[in-house]
């Protein structure tokens, strides 16, 4: 057994887990009683499960594969009024685990191995924190906690999924999962709107071209190819090829085995689009802006919600309004919207010219230290996720449930994979 195995593999409850779980069960009955006594039956069903939340807490390896199949379920359920899905509530746990685990064994492995994006990562946190300042307010803070959420706890748990060597049966879990998303939402089973659906489905693609480990699935594009047209999403669409052409230009010289599978994608796609009804075609390929068809009215509304949100920065250039209290156009003609479709003008609307600038940063050096370890397992797939879903976010919506989670999710994996290696030669 190795450091690494002894840290994470934990054949039982150390004795301070041991008093956080009795603890956590004395705390539980006693809220149970008490709200029995008053009469509230749900919120004492609900306390009945404090203990196992802990025992999971003990245990965050276990969350890692629901976590993975989960990301693309989009059922949206709302806690005190803020929207949360079912990877929303699992990310939270896991990152509490990694907590509990790091002041339990006074160390924390998953957050060190984030050293390699520290730079971009601490210069967008900055500026979200300092925008705090001229937009204090309890809704805004709690706004700012949720975008965290969306790039922050997937990195974390991400390095923590390498470190404990859960990786792949993640990455298949959520292949899975899209490959049934793909099937379920042309028929109307599981909901949500098309522009995340597709990119959900246009990441699976990208795993299955970009990660060799995940080959026995590789019959799932059969699936997820049309699946994807079928959700008629251009900008998922744009996104994936875009995705493509980065995975090629991280493997270089060494893309023949990429390209072996790259090729049957364009095959399937390329028959199944022949196969699509021709109005379904007819809105893949409308790409500019008229009032003759439905397809085009998206892209006239597209250009009225960015008017829109440049009317706002030009008002507040350098503070922005405060992330979440994005509302802008007319209701009367269907233009009011909360998010201008367009990731930087919506980040240089909530937080001005500067926390467009620190975004981009994010992405950006992101991107460029990806192609630094460009060498280690997963780098390329996780710059294709991560610039294909921000290239999606230029002409859609990127700070949305579950929509930036897998790309941010993969850089975290190749810097515990990254730091894995470098404690591993450093054993040697």
């Amino acid at each position: 057994m190795n450091a690494n195995t002894s840290l994470f593999s934990l054949p039982r409850l150390p004795g301070e887990r041991d008093v956080a779980l009795v603890g956590a069960a004395a705390l539980a009955a006693a809220l149970v009683g008490y709200e029995l006594a008053n009469g509230s039956t749900m919120l004492s069903a609900a306390f009945c499960l404090l203990p196992f939340v802990v025992v999971l807490l003990a245990r965050p390896t276990g969350l890692l594969v629901p976590l993975g199949a989960s990301i693309p379920l989009l059922h949206t359920f709302y806690l005190a009024g803020y929207a949360a899905t079912i990877s929303d509530l699992l990310l939270v746990l896991v990152v509490a685990g990694v907590l509990l685990q790091a002041v339990t064994t006074h160390s924390a492995p998953a957050l060190a191995a984030l050293r390699p994006v520290a730079l971009p990562l601490g210069i967008y946190v900055a500026a979200m924190v300092v925008l705090l300042t001229p937009h204090l307010s309890l809704s805004v803070i709690v706004q700012t906690g949720q975008r965290f959420e969306l790039f922050l706890f997937p990195l974390i748990v991400g390095a923590f999924a390498a470190l404990t060597g859960k990786v792949t049966r993640m990455l298949q879990g959520y292949v899975v999962a899209a490959t049934v998303l793909a099937v379920a939402w042309p028929l109307d089973l599981l909901g949500g709107q098309k522009n995340p659906v597709g990119q959900l489905i246009g990441n699976a693609i990208l795993l299955l071209v970009g990660v060799p480990a995940l080959r026995r699935l590789y019959p799932c594009l059969i699936v997820l190819a049309p699946g994807l047209l079928l959700t008629q999403s251009r900008g998922a669409i744009m996104a994936t090829a875009v995705g493509v052409v980065v995975m090629m230009a991280m493997q270089g010289l060494s893309a023949r085995p990429f390209a072996r599978r790259a090729v049957p994608l364009a095959l399937i796609a390329a028959v199944a689009f022949v196969l699509l009804p021709s109005a379904t075609q007819d809105r893949i390929t409308t790409l500019s802006a008229s009032t003759t068809s439905s397809a085009g009215y998206a892209i006239e509304y597209r250009n009225q919600y960015r008017a829109d949100a440049w009317q706002i920065i030009h008002a507040h250039p350098w503070t922005g309004i405060g992330v979440g209290n994005y509302l802008a156009g007319d209701a009367s003609n269907l233009t009011q919207a909360n998010d201008p479709h367009q990731v930087l003008l919506l980040q240089a609307a909530e937080g001005g010219y500067g926390l467009a600038a620190g975004f981009v940063v994010l992405i950006l050096g992101s991107a460029f230290v990806l192609y630094q370890l460009r060498r280690a397992e997963l780098a390329p797939v996780a710059a294709g996720v991560l610039v294909a879903t921000a290239a999606h976010g230029l002409v859609d919506v990127y700070w949305v449930r579950v929509t930036p989670v897998l790309g941010w999710l993969l850089v975290g994996m190749v810097c515990g994979l990254y730091a894995q290696s470098r404690n591993d030669e450093e054993a040697v």
